[in-house]
């Protein structure tokens, strides 16, 4: 049987207060809270590992596409450095449809004046665009008047800074300013500015890096910064709740980095490290720094000697007694905290660049301006460049209390922050604080409840970012690098892939315009050669041809006493009588030697007018035959320079009127003397008068008397035929008929009557013919001799043109000058040929290597673009 149970043991009765099943729900309910807490904690951890993880990724993923870039840089491709501007006609276009894309023009900083119309696609954000992508803007007017509708500026930010291309990737020459120095890379080179670029992607691995490690980092470093006497020591001061800690004054006083510390990291001891300068700084060995007490830290940072390579000052500060029940910021029992203070920014160049590259080291940064100044030319430029990294910003705007219009004062701060930090003035209420550090410090005694909430509100709205809202303070600054990073990395690739496409398309059709006209150089060179050949031979030829028919004419009219051609200034001299006729016999010889002369310059001239028509066919040939693209000729024929030689100085006064008229051969010795055979040529008249002998005569009995007519015409034929005996044209035979006759003649009674007489009579016809024809047969001997000499040799004894007669060597010497002419204007129409396939072999070839290296670049850029975006699906897009 089972027991019974009343219904009232099962019905809860209320508890009371006093009740013990109050207390055991109360306890029920505190460990029920304890235990969801504990769980929102875990899942805030796990939150915030997660992000953490994704970011490392990402930063690692980063890394990698970094270094390929780097890489790819200096191996295989010079980066293009792109700047975008707004087009006049857009720059105040109204606000359109599509936000998103906008009409940019595109320049190169290696190529200012070169400007490519493009529409820029990006993504906005309130500091920085997070993707932005470039695509060619359409080239018609109307398309272009359509983009223009479309475009508007992105923000407000963007539009005033639209020489801000760049945030992480920024190329600076850190020469003064950046509208100066922007103008001065411009007239850099690509490979300077690769170089420069090459720089600044290293850099960014660099801190990449850093980032990865910081991330990783459980201690949260808290810059506070601003500009000289801005009051941030007092703020410092003020956080610890220690007013003794950080010298304060009405004139600036820290001249050095300041970092304060829990005493926890120190085993609980108040005091002061000095780091030691090129020594890595660890807390637990002493050989890295040098002890100092908390007294001598004003000493240390008030310090007007020192400088940016002063080692920084670490001070760890135990929590103040009468604080322990609400614990400042940096001994929050949570995260290790430091507060960093900074020398002012506009205290010194040398300071304020410390104080630019120190902030890479930091996660938060509080920067403190005064409400009287605002925010000066130092202060934004550090601003601009940690939003490089840090979205957000903590901004105190001290001395507030001495604004009379404190509403005019807050909206032109604001104004300011929106241009500077947009970021941070979209959560101004959290990030930005009007306060008094001076009399915040002093909370509780002599400061008032407004000061004391303003300030209440700092120290909690900071200790909310730096503790609660971890991802944005720890895991924010990284975040916004890399996002940054992967917008600049997005852009430089499709600014580059634009060049690569266009010098891929350039080089294509580079290769489709030369490569026909280089295969049909390349057909055409046996053909070229060919012309040149035939032309070279049917000029020759033809010189040659002409100019030995030429001196054999001359030759012939000499032969006849005449002049070889009609030279100006040269004339066959008067006879001047039997006393001068050897005289007359040298001056008729120099005068025929001077025609022969000037019949040779005839003959070079024309030469030269044959060389002239084969050079024009050669160059005919040429251009038939050679590209119009391929450079002329800068050689010009003169055909003057032909047959040129010095003169030979005349002998003598009285033949240098004649000399001169021709080309040398009157300067001959062999040539110009006078022999007696050149004024009576008895050779010559015997070989004639032997020639007009009858070959036979009619057989006759000797008993036969001859008739006297008969009688006489035989003995002036035996007399001629005696007088020919010495002759070497006269046969053996005709000597012993010749006797045989005279043997006979001296017989007869009637020969031997008028032998005498009649001998007599032919003897002084003889000699009186011989004297009066002596001016018309001089010349005609001296120009048979002539004839004869120069068709035996053409040259003087001893000479290579002694056995070569004299047409025939002034037709090898014009042939050969006329192929020397030929066979150099056939050469460099070869050299220019060559010249040109060579250069046109080789655009072919750079241009297929420039289309092979654009093609490596268009897949490296599009594989960059396809890895950013799997960079930012890894990271996400917000924290």
């Amino acid at each position: 049987m089972q027991p019974f149970h009343h219904p009232i043991q099962r019905t809860a009765t209320p508890a009371t207060p006093e009740s013990p099943a109050y207390e055991k729900e109360s306890h029920i309910g505190s460990e029920l809270a304890t235990r969801q807490a504990r769980i929102a904690a875990d899942d805030v951890v796990k939150e915030y590992e997660s992000k953490r993880n994704r970011l490392d990724r990402g930063l690692e993923s980063a890394a990698y596409l970094l270094g390929h870039l780097k890489n790819f840089n200096t191996q295989e491709w010079s980066i293009r450095y792109p700047h975008l501007r707004t087009p006049e006609s857009d720059q105040h276009a109204s606000t359109s449809a599509r936000p998103a894309m906008a009409r940019r023009t595109l320049t190169f900083a290696d190529e200012p004046l070169s400007e490519t119309g493009v529409v820029l696609n990006e993504t906005p954000t309130a500091r920085r665009t997070v993707k932005r992508s470039l695509t060619l803007a359409p080239s018609s007017a109307d398309a272009i008047a359509g983009s223009a509708s479309d475009a508007s500026p992105l923000t407000t930010e963007t539009a005033s800074h639209e020489d801000e291309d760049f945030s992480i990737l920024k190329l600076d020459l850190n020469m003064g300013a950046t509208r100066q120095a922007k103008s001065l890379i411009s007239h850099l080179e690509k490979q300077s500015i690769s170089a420069l670029l090459d720089n600044r992607l290293a850099a960014s691995l660099d801190h990449v890096g850093l980032l990865r490690k910081r991330i990783w980092d459980t201690q949260s470093r808290v810059l506070v910064s601003g500009d000289v006497n801005a009051g941030k020591s007092t703020l410092i001061n003020a956080l610890l709740r220690r007013v003794e800690v950080m010298p304060t004054d009405q004139q600036p006083l820290t001249t050095r980095f300041v970092e304060v510390v829990s005493a926890k990291e120190n085993n609980g001891k108040e005091e002061i490290h000095l780091l030691r300068n090129g020594v890595k700084y660890k807390a637990t060995d002493p050989s890295t720094f040098d002890v100092q007490s908390l007294d001598k830290l004003e000493d240390m940072v008030t310090d007007m000697a020192a400088d940016a390579d002063s080692p920084p000052v670490r001070v760890f500060l135990k929590e103040a007694a009468t604080d322990l029940a609400n614990p400042s910021i940096l001994h929050n029992g949570v995260v290790d905290i430091s507060l960093i203070d900074a020398p002012g920014l506009n205290r010194d160049s040398v300071k304020t660049t410390a104080n630019f590259a120190r902030q890479e080291e930091i996660d938060v940064v509080v920067f403190v301006v005064s409400a009287a100044n605002h925010f000066t030319l130092s202060a934004k430029e550090f601003i601009w460049q940690a939003g490089h990294e840090k979205a957000h910003l903590f901004i105190v705007v001290n001395r507030f209390d001495q604004i009379k219009d404190k509403e005019r004062c807050r909206r032109l701060v604001l104004e300011q922050i929106r241009q500077l930090s947009p970021k941070t003035y979209e959560d101004a209420a959290d990030l930005v604080h009007f306060v008094d550090s001076a009399k915040v410090a002093l909370v509780g005694d002599d400061a008032g409840d407004d000061l004391d909430d303003m300030f209440s509100h700092l120290e909690h709205s900071l200790r909310s970012f730096v503790l609660v809202n971890r991802a944005k303070s720890k895991l924010g600054p990284a975040h916004n690098y890399i996002t940054h990073l992967l917008a600049d990395i997005e852009l430089l690739a499709s600014a580059n892939t634009l060049v690569a496409t266009r010098e891929r398309e350039a080089a294509r059709a580079e290769v489709e315009r030369v490569k026909p006209v280089l295969e049909q150089m390349k057909k055409g060179k046996d053909g070229l050669d060919e012309k040149l050949v035939v032309a070279e031979e049917e000029t020759v030829e033809r010189a040659a041809s002409r100019t030995k028919l030429g001196m054999e004419r001359a030759l012939e009219r000499v032969a006849r006493g005449e002049l070889a051609a009609p030279a100006p200034g040269v004339a066959l001299p008067s006879y001047p009588g039997l006393l001068g006729v050897w005289d007359y016999a040298y001056d008729v010889k120099r005068a025929l030697l001077a025609s022969i002369d000037f019949a040779i310059s005839l003959a070079h001239d024309d030469a030269r007018q044959i060389t002239v028509g084969g050079v024009d066919r050669v160059i005919a040939i040429a251009d038939e035959t050679l590209p119009s693209d391929v450079e002329k000729s800068k050689r010009v024929f003169n055909p003057n320079a032909m047959f040129y030689a010095r003169p030979a100085r005349p002998q003598s006064r009285r033949s240098s009127s004649i000399h001169t008229a021709g080309l040398g051969l009157a300067s001959q010795s062999h040539l110009v003397e006078v022999s007696i055979a050149d004024i009576i040529d008895i050779q010559h008249h015997l070989f004639i008068a032997r020639s007009q002998l009858p070959q036979q005569q009619a057989p006759s009995s000797s008993n036969e008397l001859v008739p006297f007519s008969a009688e006489m015409s035989g003995l002036g034929a035996l007399a001629v035929g005696a007088l020919t005996l010495s002759s070497k044209t006269i046969g053996l035979r005709h000597v012993l008929d010749s006797a045989a006759k005279i043997t006979e003649l001296a017989s007869s009674r009637v020969a031997r009557r008028w032998a005498g007489p009649v001998i007599g009579v032919v003897a002084a016809g003889a000699v009186a013919y011989i004297i009066y024809d002596l001016p018309r047969s001089i010349p005609r001997n001296i120009g048979r001799h002539l004839q004869s000499t120069l068709l035996i040799s053409s040259g003087p004894l001893g000479s290579d043109a002694e056995f070569v007669p004299f047409p025939d060597a002034q037709s090898t010497q014009v042939s050969r000058e006329v192929r020397k002419v030929m066979r150099m204007a056939g050469a460099d129409v070869r050299d220019r040929f060559r010249g040109g396939y060579e250069a046109k072999a080789d655009v072919v070839r750079l241009s297929e290597e420039t289309e092979k290296r654009a093609s490596r670049a268009l897949a490296m850029f599009a594989d960059v673009e396809k890895r950013v975006e799997d960079i930012r699906e890894v990271v996400g897009s917000k924290l």
